[in-house]
């Protein structure tokens, strides 16, 4: 890449986290912003105001023209090119205390180096060429999540770790192996997953013969010890120094690096195998801050996540909604967590020290593909090209449909199941689309496939008969809430954490108006209403179409709390409310469903 090609992406990326960063929170109500003229001007304390274009969205949210930006100083009046420049400057603002400051500039300086890597290669594709790549890669060109303000801060990894193991790399991995005393673990597994099934899914059958070759060689008792993976990284920087002790006493022992070519996905700790499509993911713990937390696995759910994942399969395949939608669910196999035998004793110690070392085998969407069928994590929907037009766009023009019916394929497909889940059984699912697998075909959303149940499935207190045969193992390491709060699984995990942006960006696109896009949502799910009648209480316990919703903030937990350790995940803070567009636009009369041909 030239010299010249570096410089303007730099300067692009920096825009672009200034602009996500302006946006998110002053739609947390973190800074102030006020029209000036045909421009939006945050004006802060030190001095300096950020100028920019923007459209104020149906979310109370802007809309900011990333190229726009400004940086005025009674001195100067620049474009704003230095997205560390704008956190010093809105320390004051943000009560951002020094030592905060200097980790959340760690942060931007990670995220920044991996935006530049991104922006580099997906240079070379358009919106429509990623609309038509394989799910697995394009996950490795996509952007994160748009909520965070800095989302590839990876603290921990340096520029040979982001090279090497970063989804951006696109980057296959060999992962080392462990035999650990069966009595030293939390395990669990789907009956139909014996250890040998898991170990010849994982390795092909030279690899399987040279694991068996070692762990043969170290004298393992096949019936005393688990066989699992462990991420390279992980095992270089934490677990040779961290369970020293038991690796010295023989309950872990080393065999060495084996197996196919895994490829990381968009959530870091998910891999993928490269070789062989259908065969099932595994997710390993990497100790690495990125966006909210330490990206551990934690070990309550895994003795229970084959039991709750397929329960849930059962439920989608006996409920006459969930099986008329085709939806369906990626399968935990199996599971298996090392707990630290020094860290376990005390009550208190940072979470990341007890989520160091785990596996969970989890089923791929490829498996589940029927004929025709391809799979799309819906995260890709987001993602725009160079010049700004979005994969979302791109399959709805491919698709041959007008915007309108596409999206009403797609909330049929996805929203409707999440709804029906919530008013039915009680059960949220914080569907922020890195846990939601479109299933396409010719181009249109037809079902949905959902995942990862490790502490994104909560359940709403009360009397919910209806999963009365819920395991009780799952439901004792469940968190159960008041239905208010479960509520937002859905409507924040989901409606603010991914149709936020999915509806501005069509709006950009020229695709829909963003009133037609709820309005179109608020249809969808009126009609799912009225073929339930018998829910009508649950409607009103679960109501998504009350006229204002509270604003919950995950931005502001990161600059309040700092980057101290804590025995617990960050969880959100409330700040206020939001005018609820299902609300405002369920009256408007759109442009009628016209069904695939």
């Amino acid at each position: 890449m030239s010299d010249s090609a570096t410089i303007t992406h730099w300067h692009t990326a920096n825009r672009r986290v200034i602009a996500k960063s302006l946006a998110e929170l002053i739609y947390e109500q973190a800074l102030e912003v006020r029209r000036d003229g045909d421009l939006w001007r945050v004006a802060l304390s030190s001095g300096t105001s950020y100028v920019f274009a923007a459209r104020r969205t149906v979310w109370d949210w802007l809309h900011i023209e990333a190229a726009s930006i400004r940086r005025e100083t009674a001195k100067q009046n620049l474009a704003a090119t230095d997205a560390g420049q704008f956190f010093i400057d809105a320390a004051a603002d943000l009560s951002i205390p020094p030592a905060t400051l200097g980790n959340l500039l760690h942060e931007t300086a990670n995220t920044l180096s991996a935006d530049v890597a991104l922006l580099s290669t997906r240079s070379e594709y358009s919106a429509a060429a990623m609309a038509k790549m394989a799910d697995e890669d394009l996950q490795c060109l996509l952007d994160g999540h748009p909520k965070a303000m800095l989302n590839k801060g990876r603290i921990g990894w340096g520029a040979d770790e982001f090279a090497r193991y970063a989804t951006e790399s696109a980057r296959s991995v060999q992962l080392e192996w462990l035999a650990v005393q069966r009595d030293s673990c939390i395990s669990g597994h789907a009956s139909a997953w014996s250890e040998a099934a898991l170990l010849a899914e994982s390795l092909d059958a030279e690899a399987l013969k040279g694991l068996n070759r070692a762990a043969d060689k170290a004298a393992i008792d096949r019936d005393a010890y688990h066989i699992m993976p462990v991420h390279p990284w992980q095992w270089q920087a934490h677990i040779r120094q961290h369970y020293a002790a038991a690796i010295a006493a023989r309950q872990i022992v080393p065999l060495g690096a084996f197996g196919d070519a895994y490829l990381p996905q968009v959530s870091l700790r998910t891999l993928s195998n490269r070789s062989r499509p259908r065969a099932l993911h595994i997710k390993l713990p990497l100790t690495v801050l990125n966006t909210s937390c330490y990206r551990g696995i934690p070990g309550q759910y895994m003795a229970s996540g084959p039991a709750l994942s397929s329960w849930m399969q059962a439920l989608c395949t006996r409920d006459p909604e969930l099986r008329a939608r085709r939806t369906a669910v990626l399968q935990e196999v199996a599971g298996i967590h090392v707990p630290h035998a020094l860290h376990e004793q005390i009550e208190g110690t940072p979470y990341r020290y007890r989520e160091m070392l785990g596996v969970t085998w989890r089923e791929s969407p490829a498996a589940h593909c029927d004929a025709h069928e391809r799979h799309l994590l819906m995260a890709s929907l987001l993602q725009t090209d160079a010049t700004s037009n979005s994969v979302a766009s791109a399959l709805i023009r491919a698709s041959g449909l007008d915007a309108h019916s596409w999206l009403e394929q797609l909330f049929g497909a996805v929203v409707v199941p999440l709804y029906h889940l919530l008013c039915r059984y009680g059960i949220g699912l914080v569907a922020h689309a890195q846990n939601l697998n479109l299933m396409l075909r010719e181009h249109v959303p037809v079902r949905v496939i959902l995942k990862d149940f490790q502490g994104d499935l909560r359940l709403a207190s009360g009397d919910f008969p209806e999963r009365a045969d819920l395991p009780q193992s799952a439901a004792a390491v469940l968190t159960e809430l008041p239905p208010e709060y479960i509520y937002h699984d859905l409507f924040t995990g989901h409606f603010v954490t991914v149709l936020r942006y999915l509806s501005a960006q069509l709006a950009s696109d020229s695709a829909v108006d963003e009133t037609d896009f709820y309005a179109i949502l608020a249809r969808v799910l009126r009609t799912y209403q009225q073929a339930h009648p018998e829910l009508a209480a649950r409607y009103a316990q679960f109501d998504l179409f009350r006229p204002q919703v509270e604003r919950v903030c995950i931005n502001r937990v990161r600059l309040k709390l700092g980057y101290d350790d804590s025995a617990q995940r960050p969880t959100p803070i409330v700040a206020g409310h939001i005018d609820n567009p299902l609300a405002q636009a369920q009256a408007r009369q759109v442009q009628p469903y016209k069904a695939a041909s």
